[in-house]
């Protein structure tokens, strides 16, 4: 699932890639997993955090990177979309396919944070899940999903 337009975020400098998901909920975690992954590879100018569920707590990262790139990563409920497929998307389409884990919407959270940090670029990666089983593993497709967003953004960085 090669995305040009994928591959020009991640190349954004400076990027913060923040990853969002309850890893006590199965698939939900999906995001937060990502970012875990990739955390250990944080340098100036890429920096990728797991925020969990508390994604209102990212605020200091943010200012940081200044007025660069911001994508957040995180599961989404579309039907739309096979399960562990991925989409990009608008901001504004934000509260109606995330699903609950938030306790402040998404949309609220980039409309403070732009605001806070002029020039900010929102990005949004979910990833479709089917199911967030309390303490349930991580699907096979979303732990081929993550393989390969995980190839994706290591090979995007300088």
């Amino acid at each position: 699932m090669e995305s040009p337009l994928l591959v020009e975020i991640l190349r954004g400098r400076p990027l913060l890639l923040l990853g969002v998901g309850n890893p006590m909920k199965g698939d939900d975690a999906a995001g937060h997993l990502l970012a875990k992954e990739l955390e250990p590879m944080n340098r100036p100018g890429f920096q990728a955090h797991a925020v969990g569920t508390a994604v209102e707590n990212a605020m200091h990262w943010i200012r940081e990177t200044g007025c660069g790139t911001l994508l957040l990563v995180d599961a989404v409920f579309d039907e739309s979309l096979e399960e562990g497929s991925w989409a990009l998307y608008a901001t504004d389409r934000l509260d109606s396919v995330c699903h609950t884990t938030h306790s402040i919407p998404l949309s609220l959270l980039i409309a403070y944070w732009q605001k806070e940090v002029p020039g900010l670029k929102v990005h949004f990666l979910g990833i479709s899940i089917r199911d967030n089983t309390d303490l349930a593993p991580l699907s096979a497709p979303l732990r081929q999903t993550l393989a390969t967003l995980l190839k994706t953004v290591r090979e995007s960085l300088p």
